[in-house]
């Protein structure tokens, strides 16, 4: 089957264009990423290389059992790049005529580009279709043997000179140590992707692979912590409106705001896993709210107003 396709502008190596035909589970996003962020880094040095001959029809690199077929479309200055199983190669080339055919239509919107890919967003649907009606759609996975489809990509990269190894492993590093005395999961996260593209270039397998879990396991974590936010935001508000109707007729310090305390609380502390400093004007609030004795009336009522008011939106807390 194919599993991606490419377009890269011939005489920059940007790509401008990718369409992946490759399901992937939720647990495995993050590995089926970056594996083709590393195919993306490796097409592109094909492609800007001067070694690249455009006068023949295909370039094909094998890759472990998959395999890379690279063709020029020169009227709109285009390499069209294949990720495919080996066994597909005589489907594709018969493919290719009809994509370069359909590509050729969009003449003008390749030569105009202006760095925007969103604009190529109209090919996914009419693209879609020629290549499921011309090459089979088995249902298979790129990440079967990622070992080896990591080994194969090295093995076809020009090798790093010593000072850019150096440097490489000193920046990595440097990371590594941030990500291990960093509490903000998001700055963990966007780290840990660094990481693993630095361990790429290095191609160091044992910490690609090591951060690929690491990853996954921040992202899950950041994950957690969204649900829960909301879980104690929806309680904050459910507390106070209790607290407020047990109150009666009696005045609103005598109020039991214990429970809502509890969650503002447990709130700003998940959120200190996401927000560097968001989460201290809710720590502070709670901490106005168990000791609202200090208060007068009128500040304590406007601050139970606020946190009524506090947006049900989780995202408004991210910063």
């Amino acid at each position: 089957m194919i599993y991606t396709i490419f377009l890269y502008q011939s005489h920059t190596g940007l790509l401008i264009y990718d369409k992946s035909f490759q399901d992937t589970d939720a647990k495995n996003t993050e590995m089926f990423s970056s594996f083709i962020s590393a195919m993306k880094t490796f097409v592109s040095e094909i492609v800007i290389n001067d070694s690249l001959d455009r006068s023949n029809e295909l370039t094909n690199i094998e890759l472990s059992d998959y395999i890379v077929i690279i063709t020029s479309i020169p009227k709109i200055q285009i390499d069209m790049v294949f990720v495919a199983d080996k066994e597909d190669t005589k489907a594709i080339n018969k493919l290719i005529p009809k994509l370069i055919k359909f590509l050729n239509k969009y003449e003008q919107l390749f030569l105009s580009w202006d760095g925007d890919r969103d604009e190529f967003g109209i090919l996914d649907h009419p693209l879609t279709e020629i290549v499921l009606a011309n090459v089979r759609t088995v249902r298979k996975s790129l990440l079967k043997q990622p070992d080896q489809i990591l080994r194969s990509i090295w093995a076809n990269r020009k090798l790093l000179s010593k000072e850019i190894i150096e440097n490489l492993i000193q920046e990595r590093d440097l990371l590594i140590y941030k990500i291990e005395n960093t509490v903000i999961l998001p700055r963990k996260a966007a780290m840990a992707k660094s990481v693993i593209d630095l361990s790429e270039k290095l191609k160091d397998e044992i910490t690609y692979l090591k951060y690929q879990n690491e990853l996954k396991r921040l992202n899950k974590e950041i994950k957690d912590a969204k649900f829960k936010l909301n879980y104690y935001l929806e309680k904050i508000k459910v507390s106070l409106n209790e607290a407020i109707e047990n109150l009666g007729n009696n005045p609103i310090h005598s109020g039991d705001f214990k429970n809502a305390y509890l969650n503002l609380y447990s709130f700003s502390t998940k959120l200190k896993l996401i927000n560097e400093n968001g989460w201290k004007i809710y720590r502070d609030i709670a901490s106005q709210l168990i000791d609202k004795e200090a208060l007068n009336e009128h500040k304590l009522s406007e601050i139970i107003q606020k946190l009524l008011k506090m947006s049900s939106n989780v995202e408004d807390y991210l910063g």
